[in-house]
């Protein structure tokens, strides 16, 4: 090893010893996130889940559209039928809820905090809005638990992305949940067919689109981290393409934030046969190679729309319009 070499290595190192403030707390909100996957492998709540899924329907369609394009494998197709139902059928989006009491319209008024029965379905915080007829308050409560959010079956691209994530579990796929952080969540299954993460939003019903958001929405992105049982990736470069549609990635080192991934994975696969890990070391090559040299044409669905979900206002408020 020539002294260039040793000398880039101690940078290197030195930059991962020392962690602004800043850093610090980002890397914890990092390692934070990667519990989220880890509620999907209850068994009991896998159950559960499958019991709403109508399996022989999404089968039937699987396995017709395989018998016409062997490209994606039957599972994936599974999963695209999955998210189909899953927007049109299971969950609704809500802009404003409707009233409790009289089923009409309402308004914003503020937040407040959950009661301990809301806590303990995870979560952190309730809007509260007023019934614009009969001037009842009514409280949304933006649940994390999936079990509440399978009887509720409602809520913006936080509960759908959560409750869609598990539901990819309980129909066996490998599934990551993705965290971006200009506050959206989506999903990527893998394709064993395909041997790559395939981009859906149950949010929007998209399936193999990740440009949809830089090209569809107008979406300008900085971090977009892929998480799962077998541990964490940066999946950015999947869905950031263009030079002017990239924020800033000011909140953590590149080294840094490589580490964070690396201990991320190296905990959730401690568990995991040799056998295992081989095999999603092997994956996580093929993935690295795609992600250095993607080319979107080879892996998308092509031309993608504006935002469907969510109001007018607010999706003009978020840049997430297309305009």
């Amino acid at each position: 090893m020539n002294n260039i070499t040793q000398l880039i290595n101690r940078i290197s190192e030195l930059t991962v010893l020392n962690k602004s403030p800043q850093e610090k707390q980002f890397i914890a909100s990092l390692h934070d996130s990667s519990k989220v996957p880890l509620k999907y492998e209850d068994q009991d709540l896998l159950d559960y889940g499958m019991s709403f899924i109508p399996f022989e329907r999404l089968y039937q369609k699987a396995e017709e559209d395989f018998a016409k394009d062997d490209s994606f494998g039957e599972q994936d197709y599974v999963a695209k039928e999955l998210v189909k139902w899953f927007k049109h059928d299971f969950f609704t989006w809500v802009n404003q809820p409707p009233c409790d009491v009289c089923g009409g319209d309402t308004q914003a008024v503020g937040t407040t905090s959950p009661t301990p029965e809301e806590k303990k379905y995870g979560a952190k915080h309730v809007e509260v809005y007023q019934c614009k007829q009969c001037s009842a308050i009514v409280r949304f409560p933006r649940y994390n638990s999936i079990r509440k959010l399978l009887e509720t079956r409602r809520g913006r691209c936080g509960e759908f992305a959560n409750t869609f994530t598990f539901l990819c579990r309980a129909i066996g796929s490998r599934a990551r949940w993705v965290w971006n952080q200009e506050d959206h969540v989506w999903t990527e299954i893998y394709s064993e067919k395909q041997k790559r993460w395939i981009h859906i939003d149950p949010s929007e019903g998209a399936f193999n689109e990740p440009l949809i958001y830089q090209d569809g929405w107008g979406k300008k992105m900085s971090y977009c981290i892929g998480y799962s049982v077998e541990g964490a990736r940066d999946v950015t470069k999947r869905y950031v393409t263009r030079e002017d549609m990239a924020l800033p990635r000011d909140k953590v080192s590149e080294p840094l934030l490589a580490k964070a991934m690396e201990d991320i994975t190296i905990e959730r696969r401690r568990k995991f046969t040799d056998e295992e890990r081989k095999k999603l070391e092997e994956d996580d090559e093929l993935e690295k190679k795609e992600l250095d040299g993607y080319s979107p044409s080879q892996t998308t669905n092509g031309e993608v729309g504006p935002r469907e979900s969510g109001a007018g206002e607010w999706t003009a408020q978020r840049g997430e319009d297309g305009r």
